[in-house]
Parts: C-alpha cells; sequence; structure tokens
C-alpha cells in the first residue's frame, strides 16, 4: 500500500514517529494531529489496518472505536477549550481512502461559516495557513497528555 499514505504511516515504529502522528495508538488505532488543517487541535483517528469502511471493523476495532473517540473528544476539548467536538467520516481523496475519522474542535469563536460541515473549510486553506509542524507537536503533545490522565 504505498500509495496510501496512512499506511506508510502506520508501517513506522511509533517512537520513530514526531508527537504530531503518534498522540495514541493501541494496536488497532492510532491518533494524529491533521496535516493540511489551519485549525489547531483537529485530529484523526486512524485505523491500523487498511480498510476503507466502517462496516470492515473487527469486533476489537468496533468495541474500541466508540469508547476512545470518547476520550479523545474530552481531551482535545480540554486542550483546545473547544464547547464540542465534530466527528466525521469520509475518507475520499486520493491516497487518503485509508479508514481515518476526524475529530474536530468547534471553538466558541469559530466564524459561523466555519462551523457543522464548513469546518471543512480549515482543510482547503493555502498551506501558509496551516497549522505549523512544531505547534501540531505541541498541541499532540498536550492531548496524550490529556487522555493519559482524563
Amino acid at each position: 500500500m504505498t500509495e496510501c499514505y496512512s499506511c506508510r504511516q502506520n508501517a513506522i515504529d511509533p517512537a520513530h514517529l514526531p508527537p504530531r502522528e503518534a498522540i495514541f495508538d493501541d494496536g488497532d488505532w492510532r491518533i494524529a494531529h491533521a496535516l493540511s488543517s489551519a485549525l489547531s487541535g483537529w485530529v484523526v483517528v486512524v485505523s491500523r489496518r487498511h480498510i476503507t469502511s466502517l462496516s470492515q471493523l473487527t469486533a476489537s476495532e468496533e468495541a474500541s472505536l466508540g469508547p476512545l473517540i470518547k476520550r479523545l473528544s474530552s481531551a482535545v476539548e480540554s486542550v483546545t477549550g473547544a464547547v464540542k467536538c465534530y466527528v466525521v467520516f469520509l475518507a475520499e481523496a486520493p491516497g487518503f481512502e485509508h479508514l481515518h475519522i476526524h475529530v474536530v474542535p468547534r471553538r466558541s469563536d469559530m466564524p459561523l461559516d466555519r462551523t457543522g460541515i464548513d469546518a471543512m473549510k480549515y482543510l482547503a486553506l493555502p498551506q501558509d495557513e496551516w497549522v505549523p509542524p512544531d505547534k501540531m507537536d505541541e498541541v499532540s503533545a498536550r492531548i496524550r497528555q490529556a487522555m493519559q490522565t482524563g
């Protein structure tokens, strides 16, 4: 699956990934900061296996996903000050069909034209507006800590 970004990242020992790519890993799921987002704290829950649909989950993956998203949402809200998190699964972009679920902080100061499904606009902004890698690493480390203590 060399054309699949998530499979390439999943093949790397988590100890060798930057904090933004290794917020959490339990063998079924890996959590990473979204790479091309202009919204700090936007994370993705990535299946460790190459699957493209929720219908392909194993019993173990299915059982752990809901509690993981709840725990992650609590951590993201705590770290970012978000009032809630949106959860979105699309996985349609070429090279990104691998099952990954977006957990998007809904901050109280977000413009109305960036709320609901329009939050996806944060992925369409020019690269110079994306969250820089050092900021992704910093917020990812804080989310990881919040998941461990919360």
